[in-house]
């Protein structure tokens, strides 16, 4: 079947944004006291070409994470929108430009598979020359001319050819139907795929966004920390020590600030490759995404949608179809074929003086012995056959259970960032407390300069939080086969 390579990429590529959500779960701020409620998700990383970190993966392009250059080079910045990424991806995306020519590739086979049941008709106009020389053993003494002089001779004439009674290529017509109908569903899941590439993109480029914003805030603290300690140095207020720890906490916060900055750019690299742009396009994304509660329903419902919805499953099922009419197709090779050929014309040495000439031939076969031959073939496509049924039957329950986790996922990002608020407003009231108990005299710089780590620990929790629940609602929606028409619903964009 020649969708079955795009299907197994598909799979492949979804697979690889699920199962990589905990593995790239750390968090950028490994420095910090506090750890994350939840894991931070990174489902891609363009700059090794894979949603899988396993070395194999790496060695294998996913065509997901590719793009064909769709747009020249904007001279100075360009706005994107989250609706614009999403759409520069539909249209530029190589993992659905490989699907729609695998689309291409089956609405041929079907084309094809039809013409062995249409009629077949043909013209053929002929101007012939000939010569033969004659040069039979013996012919001299017979008194034989040894060459015939040159003659000619045209021919115009019509030829008709139709399969009366091929039950096999009848099925053959429908099991490419049913290929064809497999590539359709695939091609409207590769969609939802590009969208949960392009906006996981995006909202990774605003997380890392917002990191450097925190790095940079970060920073300045730590500078202005610095700053009022060495001066209480210098007055003798303070130990030296004091002005040592300032000088480390702030050359830790730059050095966290230029990773940050790194990352950010890294992250945008990848979101152009994603989405067709010119790597060295400067952009400005205008969405900005923070915290949405995602619309409440219920579970079931939820199912049964993801039941009516999902085209990976829609795409088990007619492979099923194309198994069934495959198994069929093997069995009516038992069956006698009739065929009618006719061929209808002039013939003479020119059309002045031409005869009519015509000729009608049916053919009957029947299949008497075949060496087993067809019964191999029906054990062979009956197997397939059972495989696909299977295969239908496990991606049933997988749909039920993606549902279920996504919801659970969902459930766990809703209490983490209700943990990093609270979190944060401690961390933040830990700060100014410990700031005023060292202006008191009743604390050391050490106190402060680990309050001041904690809110930045805090701040990059709730930054981890907010993006794992925008995502957590990405992988709802994709679970839901849905992701093309409700990314913006659940996002909260407006």
């Amino acid at each position: 079947m020649k969708s079955s390579k795009h299907i197994y990429e598909v799979a492949v590529a979804v697979a690889g944004l699920m199962l990589t959500l905990p593995a790239f779960g750390q968090s950028s701020s490994s420095f910090s006291p506090l750890s994350n409620s939840i894991a931070t998700p990174r489902p891609f990383d363009p700059g090794t070409n894979t949603t899988n970190p396993s070395a194999l993966a790496v060695q294998a392009q996913n065509p997901y994470l590719g793009s064909v250059p769709s747009s020249p080079l904007v001279p100075g910045n360009l706005d994107l929108s989250l609706a614009d990424v999403v759409s520069r991806g539909l249209r530029a995306n190589l993992g659905l430009i490989d699907s729609e020519q695998d689309h291409a590739q089956s609405r041929a086979a079907r084309m094809r598979a039809l013409s062995t049941l249409l009629p077949q008709l043909s013209a053929q106009l002929t101007e012939d020359f000939r010569n033969f020389p004659v040069n039979t053993i013996g012919g001299q003494k017979l008194d034989l001319p040894n060459i015939i002089p040159n003659y000619n001779y045209q021919l115009a004439s019509v030829s008709y050819r139709q399969n009366v009674v091929d039950v096999a290529a009848w099925h053959q017509v429908k099991a490419a139907s049913s290929e064809e109908a497999v590539s359709e569903a695939s091609l409207a899941d590769a969609k939802n795929i590009v969208v949960l590439a392009a906006t996981s993109a995006y909202l990774q480029v605003l997380a890392s966004q917002s990191r450097v914003k925190a790095a940079e805030a970060e920073q300045a603290s730590a500078q202005a920390l610095e700053a009022l300690l060495q001066d209480r140095v210098k007055r003798e207020v303070s130990p030296e020590i004091d002005a040592i720890r300032a000088t480390v906490a702030r050359e830790n916060a730059e050095q966290r600030l230029s990773l940050a900055q790194v990352r950010l750019e890294k992250d945008k690299l990848g979101l152009t490759r994603i989405i067709g742009l010119p790597v060295e396009q400067e952009f400005t994304l205008t969405t900005d995404l923070g915290f949405e509660e995602a619309p409440t329903q219920d579970v079931d419902s939820l199912v049964q949608q993801a039941v009516v919805s999902r085209q990976d499953l829609k795409a088990a099922a007619a492979r099923v179809e194309f198994a069934r009419q495959h198994v069929k197709a093997e069995s009516a090779q038992k069956l006698p074929t009739v065929d009618i050929q006719a061929n209808g014309g002039e013939v003479g040495v020119n059309f002045g003086h031409a005869y009519g000439t015509y000729e009608v031939e049916g053919k009957l076969s029947v299949p008497i012995f075949t060496g087993r031959r067809i019964q191999a073939d029906v054990q062979s496509a009956d197997a397939t056959l059972h495989r696909r049924q299977a295969e239908f039957e496990d991606l049933q329950q997988r749909t039920k259970y993606d549902v279920r986790s996504a919801l659970l996922d969902l459930r766990a990002a809703d209490k983490s960032v209700e943990v990093a608020r609270t979190n944060s407003s401690l961390a933040q009231e830990g700060l100014r407390q410990a700031r005023d108990r060292f202006d008191a005299g009743v604390s050391n710089s050490l106190e402060l300069i680990q309050a001041q780590q904690a809110v930045a620990a805090a701040a990059d929790n709730d930054i981890a939080s907010v993006y794992g629940h925008n995502l957590a609602k990405l992988m709802l929606v994709r679970s839901l086969g849905t992701a093309e028409r409700d990314y913006k619903t659940y996002l909260g964009v407006r």
